[in-house]
């Protein structure tokens, strides 16, 4: 099964792209120091390899980190605010919680042995300070490895500078030895300019170029793609002049510093004019782009730039971006939806400087906004049909740009009231993605900014209603409803005025306040279809049902959820509505006793939300199929998806399951049945195996066949088989039967690892050293006989 997210990326480590050179010795010091301190940073100046060396450092230690290594990414995010939200993201933590990003980051990692990098600090330095300080406070056995150009401060840091690769100088023989440098420099070579090689009759220009230099990844990497169209000689003079003019004329060393910028200015005067108004325009992107945005961003409106004359029509991008690619001025990535482009931090600075200079920076932020709006615009329109999947995972890649696009919104004069229609229009994306506390922050900033009252403040005023009750929050939104009521009906805006009366029904069922909900619902859903508003509908038919549903009116809540579900039969693309319209039915089904139809739901409800990587979801989802487990009376398979729905309680949600009362109480008997049979132990066992199996492995166990009674539990009998528990008595029997733990796992739709624990204390337990034991112990008691089964 497909089930590629729709959410953002998460903080896996990136695939290098070309081959690691050298590094060896900081590699050691990084992993030497981790194992005595918490914290550490690598320092030193841009393009100097800050973040490759993490990052192959971090795909080195994986292995001692059983929690994982994770990196955020920060060189895109330019509001201090959202750190902890970013962190969150590459943790793989939705924001449906209420609760602070950074608690429930805290919370997460509080018994995990985790490597967490944090990549380019020092644009946020104070903010990362903070973070790492309270992280480290709240996670004893966290390690955190980050990259800046200066020290975060914080006690326990340990600094370790990464400075440029090794150049040696000339010999008294004038022969010279490999180094690092010398080796970045001919495979960079070999690859831009095939059949280049470094040999006797070259090696010393090369030398000489790196040296001069100063043995910079990034400059290094810069001057070889001119190869192309120099011969070494040639780019070896023509750099020697540019570093003697900006010395005076003297042939002296300049800063390190301003060899790389001078490295970087050099790149920008051997491109071409389109190609430098290019460079300079991409610099407000934030993070990666596609083609269409550059494109619709960066050429010519009609005319040519100010300062320079230059021009660059639409047709000529992608052959300056080519160009620059070529240059290494920006980089290519092939992604699952298609190519991108990207800059490195350094690079991005020039440009944006010349971009200043240039006398447009305003122009195109302007544009890059208005690229935005139309793509948020878009978004809205098509979120509810078949392109959600794709679309959402162009707005995941696109995450860095739609912050840009917002913070330039709220920071511009004369532009809040276009920020507040973006976030607005993005109400899908921050719903699917689980960014709802992230989509509140915008949203209110907006309104905050834009006080103008017009359908979308309306539309604003209720999602943010709507976010605080998911995230159980509940209590404090009564005045952005009334507000939005109120505008609403000034302003004749009757679509905003059926969606407000069916929150406010909403909040107050929620609150346990049932009185009247039923009557604001069908009255919301008479004016939604005299509206024609199918939308509306379509939502309004699993949250109003599952008030109808808890109210007891099981079969109007399920036909609301049906309704629901026929509106996006056309639309099997869509993935958000129907998995929630599953899930409401499905309780409705449940509470009715028609349990088989229940599950069924359930488990095609659970596939739409692990495509979309939708953790309250499935957390739902697998709480109904506990339910069944403990009625087929498989226990142990009970205690595992309570177990796995726990964990995703805490990672999702400020309460389990929504805080409702019958839904506590189904949890509470399916639990109670498990411990009797299994004993609290066994439970306990089974309980935290769920909580540590990855997200795939659940799923897969979720959907699993349960439909089968559990194989008989051997009798107990009096004598050294007494301390067993029946699931390891069960277990035993089955080792007697000569099937290997993964067999055993299979029979008893657990995981191998649980399977492993039970024969590990059965052995604890008996005192054996083999399986061969328990099998001769298992058929003496049989011969013995037995008493009528029990099952679990």
């Amino acid at each position: 099964m497909n089930r590629s997210s729709g959410r953002r990326t998460s903080g896996e480590l990136p695939a290098e792209a070309t081959s690691f050179v050298g590094r060896r010795r900081e590699l050691e010091q990084v992993a030497e120091v981790l194992t005595r301190a918490r914290l550490v940073t690598l320092t030193g100046p841009g393009g100097v390899g800050k973040t490759r060396t993490a990052v192959r450092a971090a795909h080195e230690l994986r292995a001692h980190f059983p929690a994982g290594v994770h990196m955020v990414e920060l060189s895109a995010l330019s509001d201090p605010e959202l750190l902890a939200n970013t962190v969150a993201a590459a943790l793989d933590l939705p924001e449906q919680t209420a609760r602070p990003p950074l608690q429930v980051i805290a919370d997460f990692l509080e018994d995990r042995e985790l490597l967490l990098l944090l990549d380019t600090c020092e644009h946020l330095v104070d903010a990362c300070a903070l973070l790492c300080d309270e992280l480290l406070r709240a996670a004893p056995r966290l390690r955190i490895l980050a990259t800046s150009r200066q020290p975060l401060d914080v006690p326990g840091e340990h600094l370790l500078g990464i400075g440029p690769l090794r150049v040696p100088e000339p010999t008294a023989l004038g022969t010279e030895q490999v180094c690092d440098a010398l080796t970045l420099f001919a495979d960079r070579a070999s690859a831009a300019v095939p059949g280049f090689t470094v040999g006797d009759d070259n090696r010393a220009d090369v030398l000489a170029l790196c040296r001069r230099l100063d043995g910079i990844p990034l400059a290094i990497e810069l001057a070889v793609s001119r190869l192309r169209v120099l011969s070494l000689d040639e780019m070896l003079s023509r750099l020697d002049d540019r570093f003697r003019l900006l010395a005076g004329g003297r042939r002296t060393s300049v800063p390190r510093h301003q060899t790389l910028r001078t490295a970087i200015g050099w790149s920008h005067e051997l491109s071409t004019g389109p190609e430098r108004l290019l460079w300079a325009r991409l610099s407000v992107f934030a993070g990666e782009l596609s083609l269409p945005a550059a494109e619709a961003v960066c050429a010519d409106a009609g005319d040519r730039s100010a300062a320079t004359g230059e021009a660059l029509p639409v047709e000529e991008v992608l052959t300056s971006l080519i160009g620059l690619v070529e240059k290494s001025v920006v980089i290519r990535v092939e992604t699952p939806e298609g190519t991108r482009y990207r800059m490195l931090d350094t690079i991005r600075e020039f440009g944006r400087e010349q971009l200043v200079a240039l006398g447009g920076e305003e122009h195109t932020r302007h544009r890059h906004l208005r690229y935005f709006l139309e793509v948020a615009r878009g978004f809205d329109e098509e979120w509810t049909g078949d392109a959600q999947i794709p679309l959402l995972r162009t707005l995941v890649r696109d995450r860095a740009n739609i912050r840009a696009a917002l913070e330039y919104c709220t920071t511009s004069p004369g532009l809040p009231c276009k920020g507040l229609q973006l976030a607005t229009d993005l109400w899908g994306y921050w719903h699917t993605t689980g960014l709802l506390t992230e989509g509140r922050y915008w949203l209110r900033r907006t309104l905050d900014g834009c006080r103008d009252e017009t359908p979308v403040r309306v539309k604003a005023l209720w999602l943010t209603s709507w976010y605080m009750d998911i995230q159980g929050e509940r209590g404090h939104n009564e005045a952005l409803l009334k507000e939005a009521e109120a505008v609403a009906t000034r302003i004749g805006d009757w679509t905003g005025a059926a969606w407000t009366l069916a929150f406010q029904a909403h909040r107050r069922y929620f609150l346990g306040l049932m009185e009247g909900c039923a009557d604001d619902f069908d009255e919301a859903r008479s004016r939604m279809t005299a509206l024609g508003d199918d939308t509306g509908l379509k939502m309004l038919g699993f949250y109003g049902g599952f008030m109808l549903i808890l109210s007891g009116d099981h079969d109007k809540g399920i036909a609301w959820c049906d309704d629901s579900l026929a509106r996006g039969a056309a639309h099997p693309g869509e993935q958000w509505a129907r998995g929630w319209a599953l899930w409401v039915k499905s309780v409705g089904l449940w509470l009715k006793g028609a349990h088989e139809a229940a599950v069924a739901c359930s488990r095609e409800g659970l596939r739409s939300k692990a495509v979309l990587h939708d953790l309250m979801g499935l957390a739902h989802f697998m709480e109904g199929l506990a339910w069944y487990a403990a009625q087929l009376r498989r226990f142990e398979r009970v205690a595992v998806l309570q177990g796995a729905a726990d964990a995703l309680w805490r990672r999702s949600a400020k309460e389990a399951r929504f805080g409702i009362p019958v839904l506590h109480d189904l949890h509470a008997q399916a639990a109670d049945r498990a411990r009797s049979a299994l004993g609290a132990d066994g439970y306990h066992d089974a309980f935290r195996e769920g909580g540590l199996l990855p997200l795939d492995a659940v799923v897969d166990l979720a959907l699993a066949d349960d439909s089968a009674t559990a194989p008989d539990v051997p009798p107990q009998h009096a004598g050294c088989t007494d301390g067993l528990t029946p699931r390891e008595r069960q277990v035993a029997a089955l080792v007697s039967q000569d099937l290997t733990n993964r067999e055993i796992a299979a029979e008893l739709v657990v995981s191998k690892r649980t399977i492993d624990s039970h024969v590990e204390h059965i052995l604890t337990k008996l005192g054996f050293t083999s399986r061969a034991q328990i099998a001769a112990l298992h058929a003496q008691q049989g011969a013995e006989g037995s008493v009528p089964p029990s099952e679990v």
